[in-house]
């Protein structure tokens, strides 16, 4: 009978803050667990920023996750730098209902995680959960989030997660332009700079890291300059409220980050934004949110019913309280930053519909991209236009220039000829081994690099990662502009050949 009581007056026992926090944070590593991966470590920026959400969960009545924008201002807070961790958010009006709920759920597992966060908040019998999972790409020293005033600086350090390596950092200043600070010291997966802060307002900095994916986010944080942070107001983006607006801003971001990339800026173009302003309507209008419609159409289809006309083309989608924040999260996913840079598109729609979600202002943005079936003119002097991009390229990241080198410059004439007679852009093409003749033919050099593009304009540079290796000290570049069965015609087959000179 002692033990029956025991464990009934256990069982009335409130659920508390701690309590579901600790049952919560069991949960989600018992299902990593479950499936045999390696459970994520538990991490205190994440947690107090999970603790943070979940307070604003109770408040604004977000459901199924956080967007980016309000993740990243809530962990650069804590002091975190993790660029997109998934989030999950339950709410309930009991405390006992807000844990089942999250006890039901199997899906923490489906992807893996090196570091985690619960945050739990009670209000009354209220509950919000909020759980941050995170697979950790960059490790950085401690770095402050505010500054009391404009003007000061701070040197940044940090390491890569491997496979991770060649940092590149990125500072979007208060007006939207994009720097690329120079690296100060780098050597492998290890980096350091010092970022200034010359005006008041928010920065966002970003820490690229390169593997075999290509280029990705591998930390981000936003560093707050002037008093409105040291008076405990949350600086909030000034969203735009009409559609001309939108596309005005979210256009200029989008250029401000091709220009720090090196990559030629986008124009608007009418049918494009059309396009893109239809389907954010359709979306808007029909209750969904993916690149193919119920209906199964998808972008091609979209394109060809507005008889556009283009040779290839991409198409981003974002959904947040206002189009500044749907740009946001649209750059900080690798797959839709790949659109945002990719150098092959000249053209750009941007439509965003406003609307009312429970109450919440919700903005779906779409960006469309297309590179145009119009032949460009001839460059005068393709090779010149070349290394000038090449020149910017380099500036833009404080890496020294690149020596024109008349023996690459042949080999690469020679393999950009072969390859257009074959219709075939490969470094390798039978009887001619480019790494081969460098080495036999440039007696100094120590390493070797080829990349191969076929573009309509001799300035549309690939963004590689021997373009940005410090090691690399002479370059040569071959132009070809022909017909092609599989590219077009009037298309410049360009061979770009790096080395490295003791």
């Amino acid at each position: 009978m002692l033990v029956l009581a025991l464990s009934a007056l256990l069982a009335a026992t409130p659920l508390t803050a701690s309590s579901l926090e600790q049952q919560a944070g069991r949960h989600v590593l018992q299902e990593f667990e479950r499936v045999g991966r390696r459970s994520p470590q538990v991490d205190p920026a994440l947690t107090e920023a999970a603790r943070k959400l979940a307070r604003e969960a109770l408040d604004e009545s977000p459901s199924g996750a956080v967007e980016l924008l309000a993740l990243t201002e809530a962990i650069s807070t804590a002091g975190g730098t993790d660029p997109t961790p998934r989030s999950y958010v339950v709410r309930a009006w009991d405390r006992q209902q807000a844990l089942d709920a999250l006890l039901a759920r199997k899906d923490f597992n489906q992807d893996p995680a090196s570091h985690t966060g619960v945050g739990v908040v009670v209000e009354g019998e209220r509950a919000s959960i909020v759980v941050l999972l995170a697979e950790r790409k960059a490790t950085l020293q401690r770095f402050p989030r505010t500054f009391e005033k404009a003007g000061l600086g701070q040197s940044l350090c940090g390491e890569l997660v491997p496979p991770l390596r060649w940092s590149e950092v990125y500072v979007t200043r208060p007006d939207g332009t994009v720097e690329r600070p120079a690296l100060t010291r780098e050597s492998g997966p290890s980096f350091c700079t010092r970022l200034l802060f010359p005006t008041q307002g928010r920065y966002t900095v970003e820490i690229i890291g390169r593997g075999s994916r290509g280029p990705e986010v591998a930390a981000l944080f936003l560093v707050d300059v002037g008093a409105s942070r040291q008076h405990g107001k949350r600086e909030r983006v000034v969203e735009p409220t009409t559609v001309e607006d939108a596309r005005v801003e979210v256009l200029a971001r989008i250029n401000a980050l091709r220009r720090a990339h090196g990559v030629r800026e986008l124009v608007l173009d009418d049918t494009l934004n059309q396009v893109a302003q239809a389907y954010s309507d359709r979306m808007a209008r029909e209750g969904f949110f993916a690149h193919v419609a119920p209906d199964g159409s998808d972008l091609r289809g979209r394109l060809a019913a507005a008889n556009a006309s283009y040779r290839t083309a991409g198409e981003n989608l974002g959904m947040a309280s206002g189009p500044l924040a749907a740009h946001f999260g649209i750059e900080h996913s690798p797959g839709h930053r790949g659109n945002l840079l990719g150098s092959q598109f000249t053209q750009a729609g941007i439509g965003v519909t406003f609307q009312k979600v429970d109450g919440r202002e919700q903005a779906l943005l779409t960006e469309v991209f297309s590179a145009s079936l119009t032949p460009t003119p001839a460059s005068v002097d393709p090779l010149q236009e070349a290394y000038e991009t090449l020149a910017r390229y380099r500036a833009a990241r404080g890496l020294p220039p690149l020596e024109r080198n008349p023996v690459l410059e042949r080999i690469a004439l020679d393999h950009a000829r072969r390859a257009l007679a074959l219709d075939q852009p490969r470094v390798q093409l039978p009887g001619s081994k480019v790494h081969d003749r460098v080495f036999s033919t440039l007696e100094d050099a120590r390493s070797a690099s080829v990349d191969f593009y076929v573009a309509e304009s001799p300035s549309l540079l690939p963004d590689s990662k021997s373009l940005g290796d410090r090691k690399n000290t002479v370059v040569g570049v071959g132009a070809v502009r022909g017909d092609s069965r599989t590219y077009g015609k009037g298309q410049y087959w360009m061979v770009v050949i790096y080395a490295a000179t003791r």
